[in-house]
């Protein structure tokens, strides 16, 4: 079974947690063999993930599945380059991005206020300059600003 049949799978299952760990996957991905896969499926996953209680504390973990599907439609549409999604999701950590060759670092510096890291970077695909500030309340997540 492809990476892509189990995600969907999963995405499919009706079972919170399998959906909550794909969706998490789907929405940070840039593979696109895996996105040319399932997005065609986007709104069978919709359909099958609705009334599904996906559970969180402080932040709802549907936000990762509405990720997952804004990514699998923005992809199906060929809207344009995938970095453009970063601010849209809080749980894009650039150090990541840069290790998967995604992003290009450009300097790292202190954020406005002096709290938490400021990652300038550069997409690798379109080039566009990308600001992610490092940022905490009661989980990290990361603020993103086009440059």
């Amino acid at each position: 079974m492809s990476a892509a049949d189990a995600l969907l799978q999963d995405l499919l299952s009706g079972d919170a947690t399998r959906i909550h760990a794909s969706a998490c996957r789907v929405a940070v991905t840039f593979d696109p063999a895996l996105l040319d896969a399932l997005a065609p499926h986007a709104d069978r996953i919709e359909h099958a993930c609705a009334g599904v209680t996906l559970g969180g504390a402080l932040l709802a973990n549907q936000v990762h599945l509405q990720s997952a599907l804004k990514r699998l439609r923005y992809w199906q549409a060929q809207a344009g380059c995938l970095c453009t999604l970063t601010p849209t999701y809080l749980f894009f950590d650039p150090r990541r991005l840069i290790e998967q060759g995604q992003m290009r670092l450009l300097s790292v510096g202190d954020a406005d206020g002096g709290w938490g890291e400021c990652h300038r970077v550069a997409c690798t695909q379109c080039g566009q300059h990308w600001q992610a500030t490092d940022r905490e309340y009661h989980y990290p997540w990361w603020e993103w600003k086009a440059n």
